[in-house]
């Protein structure tokens, strides 16, 4: 199952939007443990408890990952939260045979003419990777380019940034 990584936002509320929308997913054995990564506030540490998720420092990282419960890593920027129908596309992901790091559709994406200029940051529209590979990563403390250096298949389901 899955093991969630977020970015610790600035902001409480958005930690609470992405715990929220995990939830069901939480209830139904599919994310299997939750930790918000970085340096938090008293409010973040509030929010995070309160969801049951756990709250480490970026020099943790790699040992988290090592010791996490889910066979799967979910790497999400806090506040960015998945839409309906994710936990579906996400289950038949995994199920696939060979399937490797895939990444979410963002939610609200520009179409403009110019758009593939824009650099898409890859943490804010999540990317799903198996913990097994993360092996070939190596020692990381930082979130961000643990998710820059995956390369990723789209999925079906969409990820809403943070507000």
């Amino acid at each position: 199952m899955i093991t969630v990584l977020l970015s610790a936002p600035e902001d409480a509320q958005h930690l609470a939007r992405s715990l929220t929308a995990l939830v069901p997913a939480a209830v139904e054995g599919l994310v299997r443990d939750a930790y918000v990564v970085g340096s938090p506030n008293e409010e973040i540490e509030a929010v995070a408890d309160a969801a049951g998720a756990e709250l480490i420092g970026r020099e943790a990282l790699t040992e988290t990952i090592a010791s996490s419960r889910g066979e799967w890593l979910l790497l999400m920027e806090g506040g960015a939260r998945p839409l309906d129908g994710w936990m579906t596309a996400v289950r038949e992901w995994m199920e696939e045979p060979g399937s490797g790091a895939a990444s979410f559709t963002l939610a609200g994406k520009s179409k403009k003419l110019f758009g593939f200029l824009e650099r898409e940051e890859p943490l804010r529209r999540g990317v799903l990777l198996r913990k097994a590979d993360m092996a070939a990563a190596g020692a990381t403390d930082d979130l961000r380019s643990l998710a820059r250096g995956q390369s990723t298949k789209r999925l079906s389901a969409r990820m809403a940034p943070p507000a």
